[in-house]
């Protein structure tokens, strides 16, 4: 099966592709970022997001999408702005009839980082393990950028496949 998952944002949103055969094994496909200028016009930039996200389907024909639910805090702003960033990348995704899934923050670091309080450090280590990821030295792969995006396709992958992992979640969570 081979999943895609993405981490929206106005600025760039990230994405990582990978192959799992059902049960840990988990493989690199590929994984970047659609980026905009914060100087283009919202709408402009929103147009950006969905031909970058529906340049990636069609690139890579993922069997499933799973993309991380809209977390608000504090800046109402850029929740709305997040907001408009998922629903066109929402509309990418149902213009190529695919499945998708919604993970909240903490569901990715307890499917992935084995707490749903799991740090940034955590998780990007986790991530590089189960993905055989090694950066070279002294060379900028950005894989950190794309680490949550990665995380999110893990995250699907082993709900999915995992049931124990899945009933411990649904434990921690009661």
């Amino acid at each position: 099966m081979k999943i895609l998952g993405i981490d929206p944002g106005t600025a760039t949103t990230g994405f990582g592709v990978i192959e799992v055969n059902g049960s840990q094994d988990y493989w690199l496909v590929d994984f970047g970022l659609v980026s905009t200028n914060k100087d283009l016009p919202h709408g402009h930039r929103l147009n950006l997001i969905y031909q970058g996200i529906s340049d990636i389907i069609v690139k890579h024909s993922p069997d499933v999408i799973s993309i991380e639910r809209l977390f608000f805090a504090t800046n109402a702003l850029t929740a709305i702005s997040v907001g408009q960033a998922i629903g066109v990348i929402k509309l990418a995704i149902e213009h190529h009839h695919l499945p998708v899934f919604d993970y909240t923050p903490m569901q990715v670091k307890l499917y992935v980082g084995g707490s749903g309080k799991a740090d940034k450090t955590v998780m990007k280590r986790a991530v590089k393990k189960l993905l055989r990821f090694r950066e070279k030295k002294g060379t900028k792969s950005h894989f950190d950028d794309m680490a949550d995006a990665l995380a999110l396709a893990i995250c699907h992958a082993r709900k999915t496949f995992n049931p124990v992992l899945s009933s411990r979640s649904r434990s921690a969570r009661t």
